[in-house]
């Protein structure tokens, strides 16, 4: 395709892309894509609490939900959600729940289940312990036998509030729940039934401020998962019965008419992907994108999460009273401050200051809770990466204490290779993209650099022959790994952020690559690199999918037609590589057509160069 003709064919995939973007908003200004996200972990999840909670008053539902596992049961005798391969934890827990709810009708679909996850590997392919204590305590209840023995939560751990904090971050009302539904249960000595009195107090108060600053709906963060572990633990502790009687009316209330469970909606999320690119494509003063802004403004979180120890002002993934989230926190405060008004919104300074806040003593940000423990919630490259272009767009320049801690962290934490790990999302793409993104703008030392250059290296020498990136499964014995739409849209617009020309043959193919991918509605077909659990259960999403695409191809646009400007005045040489020199442009004065004085670019070297729900 000639340069010109791709160009053309960019326009005009951002054009439709921006329409189809627009078809998804609702009438409040946030934007849904709520195809298609029946989960079979999150049924089964439900299905085995109002097991325990009310089976009487949740018969027809539970009835409902038995048909379905078996209605959607794979050939290879397992389950995930849609375009996701067979998962070992999915299938254990379809498989315990189809046991302990219907054991004669389900014999044979349990057998199978049985089958596949072993030669899935059992629970030592199963990354997260968390998620293997949970296969075996949801096997022990349907009867089934299981690998290991069950790991004791001691309910004392939640009598030292700051170091239960940061080792569970947002599994703290989980595991309250589900350590009193173990206290319960478990014979102990005369000291340790002393512990239990000492501590129950507490880990009901953690269940409880959670259940009351959402309004006492009966659901968890709107969370089907988190929902039914938290109402699962605490029927079985004999606690709250109060609590138990509203999260098993939540349940069935958020149960489809086919009798599956959803994912959590992502109203934040997919709002942000799909603003962050109409933005990107020219869209911020849409009257359109009004509602969206309130909609973002009504999100942000005015009140405290006490028992998680963190501020006012954050946001999270889903409703008006969602649990905290910094990469939902950086974001939002980011597309902000894009929209008309930006500089003086207060919502903006408000998610600044929570991320101020959090800000791990290393300089890193976890999902939720300070200096929480690494790994499971803890520091990540990308969450870090995405803070660090917020306070950069506010306006913090590469010497803010902030920014320079975060930058020294991201240079300690590259791996060998020179990529970055994300926590929501799978392989090295997203995070190595997020960090040369970050390194690029913030960079000021030849460490810096160097850690820029290395994963730029990285990116470019994961391209696919065809142009695309993709780090996740194989589609079978002897194939190639094939690009997916996410992971080439994030890496095109990494390495545009790090100067790389849109000349150069690698950016065009990707750009190449996500205009043939584009379907004729406008949208983008997803694949699984989304991480629900991480490690463990993972979901294709259509608005995640198409906000990138357009995002990336956008940014395609705005470099390729600022070089086209700047061409005349022979300013900015590139090298072998097709990076520029000190000229290069900072991804944030590119965005708005300017130029930003001393950004240095990522020349290239001459040398070589964990578990929660989401």
């Amino acid at each position: 395709m000639p340069a010109s003709a791709l160009t053309e064919s960019v326009g005009a995939a951002v054009t439709t892309g921006a329409e189809a973007l627009l078809a998804h908003r609702r009438d409040d200004g946030a934007f849904v894509f709520g195809a298609h996200h029946a989960s079979p972990l999150n049924t089964a999840g439900a299905l085995t609490a109002l097991h325990f909670a009310d089976p009487e008053g949740s018969a027809e539902t539970i009835e409902r939900g038995v048909t379905w596992l078996c209605e959607t049961q794979r050939d290879d005798g397992g389950w995930a959600m849609r375009s996701v391969p067979t998962e070992p934890l999915t299938t254990a827990l379809a498989a315990a729940a189809l046991h302990l709810l219907a054991p004669r009708r389900a014999a044979s679909a349990v057998r199978a289940a049985q089958a596949r996850f072993a030669e899935l590997g059992g629970s030592a392919a199963v990354p997260e312990p968390a998620m293997t204590a949970l296969i075996r305590q949801f096997h022990t209840f349907a009867g089934l036998p299981h690998e290991g023995a069950q790991r004791r939560l001691p309910l004392e751990l939640l009598l030292f509030p700051g170091l239960s904090r940061r080792l569970l971050s947002l599994r703290l009302p989980i595991y309250a729940s589900q350590a009193l539904a173990q206290s319960a249960h478990r014979r102990r000595g005369p000291a340790g039934r002393a512990l239990d009195r000492l501590a129950r107090p507490r880990a009901l108060a953690i269940v409880r401020e959670a259940y009351e600053r959402e309004g006492a709906t009966g659901g968890f963060s709107t969370d089907p998962w988190l929902t039914g572990l938290i109402c699962l633990g605490l029927a079985r502790s004999g606690q709250a019965p109060d609590l138990v009687s509203a999260a098993a009316r939540w349940l069935r209330s958020a149960a489809n008419p086919d009798g599956s469970w959803d994912l959590m909606p992502l109203d934040v999320t997919w709002t942000n992907f799909a603003t962050a690119a109409l933005i990107e494509a020219g869209h911020a003063d849409d009257p359109q994108l009004i509602g969206t802004r309130e909609t973002l403004h009504r999100h942000q979180q005015p009140e405290p999460f006490g028992a998680l120890g963190c501020p006012a002002g954050y946001w999270g993934f889903s409703s008006p009273r969602s649990w905290p989230m910094a990469l939902e926190t950086a974001e939002s405060s980011a597309i902000l401050l894009r929209l008309p008004g930006g500089a003086d919104d207060r919502h903006v300074r408000a998610g600044l200051a929570w991320l101020t806040a959090t800000q791990d003593a290393a300089g890193s940000w976890s999902l939720a809770v300070r200096n929480s423990k690494p790994g499971g919630f803890g520091p990540c490259p990308q969450m870090t990466a995405k803070a660090v272009g917020a306070l950069l767009d506010s306006g913090a320049g590469a010497t803010d204490p902030r920014v320079v801690r975060a930058v020294r962290w991201l240079v300690g934490r590259q791996r060998p290779d020179g990529s970055y790990e994300a926590m929501w999302y799978r392989g090295g793409t997203p995070g190595t993209a997020a960090a040369l993104e970050a390194l690029s703008r913030a960079g000021r030392t030849e460490e810096h650099h160097r850690a820029a250059a290395r994963a730029r290296d990285w990116l470019l020498r994961t391209r696919h022959p065809d142009g695309s990136w993709g780090t996740g499964e194989r589609s079978g014995p002897g194939t190639t790994r094939r690009g997916t739409v996410e992971e080439t849209a994030w890496a095109l617009r990494g390495l545009l952020a790090a100067g790389l020309s849109p000349t150069d043959p690698a950016l065009a193919a990707a750009a190449r690559r996500l205009v043939d991918a584009q379907r004729a509605d406008g949208g983008w077909t997803p694949a699984p690199v989304n991480e629900y659990i991480r490690g463990c259960a993972r979901y294709a999403d259509d608005g995640i999918a198409a906000g990138l695409a357009v995002r990336a191809l956008a940014h395609y646009r705005s470099a390729e037609a600022a070089e086209t400007v700047e061409a005349p005045r022979g300013t900015g040489t590139r090298d072998a590589g097709g990076t520029r020199g000190p000229g290069t442009r900072d991804a944030g004065a590119r965005e708005s057509g300017t130029r930003e004085s001393g950004t240095r670019g990522t020349a290239r070297e001459s040398g070589p160069g964990e578990g929660g729900g989401r």
